[in-house]
């Protein structure tokens, strides 16, 4: 039952990126419904990412409003905050009745969920490349990007949106309620 509330209300904010049906078949093919957030923190469970995601386009629509952020389309937080974390999708097997890490073959992490966006037709603008790119903030200096290019990152026009984008998701993965954390 929680499983279809999460996956409904996942559909309701995709729908607000004006993705057209092919790109949801494409996210079901490749487990955004079904795969975990992580494995030993925020919502470890069967649909944990939709359910993540979910929590951060909500606090990116917050935080954006807020901050009075400059997204180049009204869209952009929805697409940000439900797509920033595809790669996801490629990390975690169901394996003896449990969720295992699997090293993707992808590099990196936003850098990779942004390649995942674009093989399956969805054509970011540069803004919410960079806050996806970038939405880990200092945690993935130097083993995502280096120093030099994050403070170039944040200097630049799409700063306001990668510390939306990256406090949404901190928020979600640390302090914050989950909406649907425990449910499942």
């Amino acid at each position: 039952m929680m499983l279809e509330v999460i996956e409904r209300e996942a559909v309701k904010l995709l729908q607000r990126c004006r993705f057209h049906e092919p790109i949801f078949h494409s996210l079901c093919k490749i487990g955004y419904f079904t795969v975990p957030a992580s494995t030993k923190h925020h919502l470890s469970c069967r649909s944990g990412l939709a359910a993540h995601s979910i929590n951060v386009t909500q606090n990116l629509l917050s935080i954006s409003n807020a901050m009075n952020i400059d997204w180049p389309r009204e869209e952009s937080p929805y697409i940000v905050g439900m797509l920033h974390d595809l790669v996801k999708c490629y990390c975690y097997d169901w394996i003896d009745g449990s969720w295992k890490y699997d090293q993707p073959y992808y590099p990196g992490h936003g850098i990779a969920s942004v390649m995942i966006a674009n093989e399956i037709g969805i054509a970011l603008l540069k803004k919410e490349i960079m806050a996806i790119t970038y939405h880990m903030g200092t945690f993935n200096i130097g083993k995502e990007y280096t120093k030099e290019e994050f403070d170039a990152a944040l200097k630049s026009d799409c700063g306001g949106c990668i510390l939306a984008t990256h406090y949404a998701d901190w928020a979600a993965s640390n302090k914050e309620p989950q909406a649907f954390e425990g449910v499942i």
